[in-house]
């Protein structure tokens, strides 16, 4: 029996290594940071983490008495402003706060009982900033434990909503008939309206809305954003929040964007245009009023903000 080449051996160790898995990509810490915080005894083997977002206020919120000289802000110098109450701690965040940045809050206690003073990390995200985090000390009050099964229950809902909807589009006809098996028109059908000479934007947007519309159909809302890239490099959505008049913060569901938005040709005259489609789990009664609506890339860098968002 003949001998295997030195390339035969090389090829079939080649093809007898499974390829390498992907890298799964590192969940987002704000996503799952919880705006109620226990404290113990014990210090903690991490901070908590707190998120904020730019010019955001966020107001820490204690079961006790607070020393005022206590307050400890890792350059406290760039925070817009700082309010320190008998109970309260509110922060505004910087102004140019990088997503990712990090900075360290210190407090103490007046009665010096375990633990006398705790920690926390406030960590800059583009559109997850938390506008009230609940600290506990002593025993949570009721009705704390009964607001976090409120909220679990609505994730756990969105949760089975995607489920649900993943299945049917499996097995969904194209075109019209698919929106009629979706059960989405519903009795009042579907209805839209343009927010392009609508929709407001602040200074240092990433990529340019140019076309913008809502919609409404059976139990959701949605919002087609056509974007122009000005950049250098593809932009690509990495997450989104649509955050209400009182600060309330609606999850989307799993964003849609057909391809990544290429940069725009200079000298070209025709626009390279890409969308991208936000879409909310929503009642006839929810969503209702004046939103803000902030999308981001896989880095949390490049972001993009629309004000003035509302729907049918």
């Amino acid at each position: 029996m003949p001998l295997a080449s030195p390339v035969g051996l090389l090829a079939l160790a080649l093809l007898a290594t499974p390829p390498k898995a992907p890298e799964p990509s590192r969940p987002d810490e704000c996503e799952t940071a919880s705006p109620r915080l226990e404290l113990t005894a014990e210090p903690p083997a991490r901070q908590p983490v707190v998120c904020g977002s730019p010019r955001m206020s966020t107001t820490f919120r204690f079961d006790s008495l607070l020393l005022p000289e206590s307050v400890r802000i890792q350059e406290r110098e760039r925070f817009e402003d700082v309010a320190v109450g008998r109970t309260t701690l509110t922060l505004v965040s910087p102004k140019n706060m990088v997503a990712g940045e990090r900075f360290t809050v210190e407090v103490c206690f007046v009665d010096g009982a375990a633990p006398a003073c705790a920690s926390f990390l406030l960590v800059g995200h583009p559109g997850l900033g938390m506008q009230q985090v609940e600290v506990f000390r002593q025993p949570r009050p009721v009705a704390s434990y009964q607001q976090a099964e409120r909220e679990a229950r609505a994730e756990a809902q969105q949760l089975r909503e995607e489920v649900r909807q993943l299945r049917a589009e499996l097995g969904a006809p194209e075109g019209l008939r698919g929106v009629f098996a979706s059960g989405l028109l519903g009795k009042q059908g579907i209805a839209c309206k343009d927010l392009t000479d609508r929709f407001i934007q602040p200074e240092g947007n990433a990529l340019s809305p140019e076309d913008v519309r809502s919609c409404r159909a059976e139990g959701r809302v949605a919002v087609e954003v056509w974007l122009l890239n000005p950049g250098a490099v593809p932009w690509t959505a990495g997450g989104a929040v649509l955050r209400g008049p009182k600060g309330e913060v609606l999850k989307p569901l799993p964003l849609w964007q057909p391809e990544p938005i290429l940069p725009s040709e200079p000298g070209v005259i025709t626009k390279r245009q890409g969308r991208v489609v936000v879409e909310v789990l929503a009642s006839a009664t929810e969503a209702r009023g004046t939103y803000t609506l902030t999308l981001w890339d896989a880095e949390h860098k490049r972001t993009v903000i629309l004000g003035n968002v509302t729907f049918p």
